[in-house]
């Protein structure tokens, strides 16, 4: 007989009635896979949930690498404009380096022309001392033949006040003045005769100045063995009446005079008598 809409209300009720024929109801009625759609769907809802999780953990990550990000980013804008800055600085740094260049190339043609200036004023400098020692020479040539000409005559003017004073003194020119070059000097020498007939030589030292060095200088080598024979050499045997003439004489000529015992001549005649004969 067909099954009518009475059958399936009459159907209906006693499911409700009867919970236990409701599942076996469904297991005759729906499929495997309806059936297991519940835990297919409980399943897909852990996944789901799990997915959720993992994309919210890994939207946590994204903004910490974007919060990184932007603090690198942050530090990269201070790093640049520290760059920009120190760029500045080196640019400005390079500018006074080069306008230093071009202050030590300017001082370097200042120097070279400076240079250049001072090689020609030494060689004017070299120059003026080639002339200037040309001048000294002839200089000394001219002050040589001075000295001959002031040395002849003050030996001539010695002489003569040796004569005078000698001849003041009682003594007598046995023989005409001799001019005797030994040690380089020129000395004077005069043959007399005492007033008791004794015959001594007169040897005198003649200077254009005369001080203490001098005469102590004199008073040595006439004291002295070797020059005593150069003077037997040329015939001037003694005694001697040692005489010192200067044309300018000081002080200290005169005190050296007195304490050697050398006679002290000037153009004036005789200022300090030798102590005796030597």
């Amino acid at each position: 007989m067909p099954f009518t809409v009475s059958d399936f209300h009459d159907l209906v009720e006693l499911l409700e009635q009867n919970p236990s024929w409701r599942a076996e109801i469904r297991r005759l009625v729906l499929t495997d896979d309806i059936l297991r759609l519940p835990k297919t769907m409980e399943s897909l809802a852990a996944t789901v949930d799990q997915f959720a999780r993992s994309t919210e953990e890994r939207f946590r990550q994204v903004e910490k690498m974007l919060a990184d990000l932007a603090a690198s980013q942050q530090e990269l804008i201070v790093e640049q404009r520290r760059i920009e800055q120190r760029v500045e600085e080196l640019a400005a740094m390079q500018q006074r380096t080069e306008q230093r260049v071009e202050e030590l190339a300017a001082m370097q043609q200042r120097t070279e022309q400076r240079v250049e200036e001072l090689a020609a004023m030494q060689q004017r400098t070299e120059q003026r001392v080639e002339e200037l020692a040309v001048m000294q020479q002839r200089t000394s040539t001219q002050v040589a033949r001075l000295e001959n000409i002031i040395g002849v005559t003050v030996e001539e003017e010695a002489a003569a006040v040796l004569r005078a004073v000698l001849e003041e003194k009682g003594y007598r020119i046995l023989a005409e003045t001799l001019y005797l070059r030994l040690n380089g000097d020129i000395d004077v020498a005069h043959q007399v005769e005492d007033p008791q007939g004794r015959r001594i030589w007169a040897v005198l030292e003649a200077k254009a100045r005369l001080g203490w060095q001098a005469v102590e200088a004199w008073a040595n080598r006439i004291r002295s063995e070797s020059f005593r024979d150069a003077l037997r050499g040329v015939g001037v045997e003694g005694p001697f009446l040692v005489y010192v003439y200067g044309m300018r004489a000081d002080l200290s000529a005169r005190k050296a005079a007195e304490k050697f015992g050398v006679g002290l001549l000037s153009s004036q005649g005789e200022i300090v008598p030798p102590a005796g004969e030597i």
